[in-house]
């Protein structure tokens, strides 16, 4: 009979499997230590204490105790270190607050300064410039009457409309200012303003570029609408010239008529504004030219060139005034009449005084 080969242990046969070889123990035995478990531990290991396996030390070679504390020292630091951090960003926070203010004050402050910088130098500039600003006046209205070379007969112009804002290629004040030369007296209205600190004298007047050697216009003599009489508030300043004068001064004016020497002088404190109604005449020859005001300030005259007439904006549009003497008599007459056309008249409808035209018909539309 054969004997059964051992098979290896099983679980429940009550050997330990850490221990091969070893005594079966009794069934119901316990193959783990109980707690508390005194015995030599396998291979010389440290003895377990009681109640268990614990956590190996960090820092082999120190005490448990030791490496406690030193774990309770960090802890408190990395809390100081936290609370520090936090009551920095508060007082950072309040220090900022606190700051705001005066942050808010120091931009104002440099708009301010940024402002005064700009109006001073716009103050320079002003101080730097020309004295006067001139500007378009309301006080001139005008020549009372023109005169052109050609004649137009009584039937070239007669019945045709006038137009207050037409071009210049139709009857109109455009067309006028282009094609005819005003009789007798011509001129213009301009408001001055000061710009200088230092008060500023407005003296006189100076021609330049004068030609005396136009043709006498003698083709037709034409009178535009007439202006109605107007009150105002502050009078302005005449003054005016002879063109062709052997030596033209500054005179008074007296409505278009040429007085004595001008001998006052206009002071003008900065923002000052006044205007100056001005007027050339001539009596014998026809003339072209250009004019200016003579201005003083800060121990220096300046010559300030008056334009002859507007544009756009309040632009000059033209620096070169006409005018003519009376040729008498002429070749066609024309006043603007009733409905604002243009009416061919006999030249018994026109009275002379000196040499000055005045109408005496009624402007009616007539063929004569």
């Amino acid at each position: 009979m054969s004997t059964p080969a051992p098979h290896p242990p099983q679980p429940g046969d009550g050997v330990s499997p850490a221990h091969p070889g070893s005594q079966p123990l009794p069934v119901g035995t316990p193959t783990t230590p109980p707690p508390g478990n005194s015995g030599p531990p396998p291979n010389g290991a440290a003895p377990v204490p009681p109640g268990g396996q614990t956590t190996p030390p960090t820092n082999p070679g120190v005490s448990p105790q030791a490496e406690l504390e030193e774990r309770r020292r960090s802890n408190r630091n990395l809390w100081l270190a936290v609370g520090g951090l936090v009551v920095g960003l508060v007082g950072g926070g309040a220090a900022v607050a606190a700051l705001g203010p005066a942050i808010n004050s120091d931009k104002r402050d440099q708009r301010q300064e940024d402002r005064d910088l700009k109006e001073q130098a716009e103050e320079d500039a002003l101080e730097a410039g020309l004295p006067l600003k001139l500007t378009p006046g309301v006080s001139y209205y005008g020549p009372s009457w023109y005169v052109n070379t050609t004649s137009y007969g009584i039937d070239q112009l007669n019945g045709h409309p006038f137009k207050e804002d037409g071009g210049d290629a139709v009857p109109s004040w455009a067309w006028l200012e282009k094609n005819w030369t005003p009789l007798s007296a011509t001129g213009l209205a301009v408001s001055v303003e000061s710009q200088h600190k230092t008060t500023v004298l407005v003296q006189a007047l100076k021609l330049r570029d004068v030609d005396c050697s136009l043709p006498v216009p003698d083709g037709t003599l034409l009178r535009p609408p007439e202006i109605g009489d107007g009150g105002e508030g502050a009078p302005p300043v005449d003054m005016g010239m002879r063109v062709d004068s052997a030596r033209p001064v500054t005179r008074t004016v007296e409505g278009l008529t040429l007085g004595g020497p001008y001998t006052r002088q206009i002071a003008l404190d900065k923002g000052d504004a006044r205007e100056f109604r001005i007027i050339f005449t001539t009596q014998t020859r026809a003339c072209s030219f250009q004019a200016d005001l003579l201005v003083y300030s800060k121990g220096k005259q300046y010559p300030l060139r008056l334009p002859s007439s507007w544009g756009a904006g309040g632009k000059p549009a033209s620096y070169t005034f006409t005018v003519a003497p009376p040729h008498k008599p002429y070749k066609s007459h024309y006043v603007v009449g009733t409905a604002n056309m243009l009416v061919a008249v006999p030249d018994t409808d026109i009275k002379w005084t000196g040499q000055t035209p005045a109408y005496t018909g009624n402007g009616e539309l007539n063929y004569w």
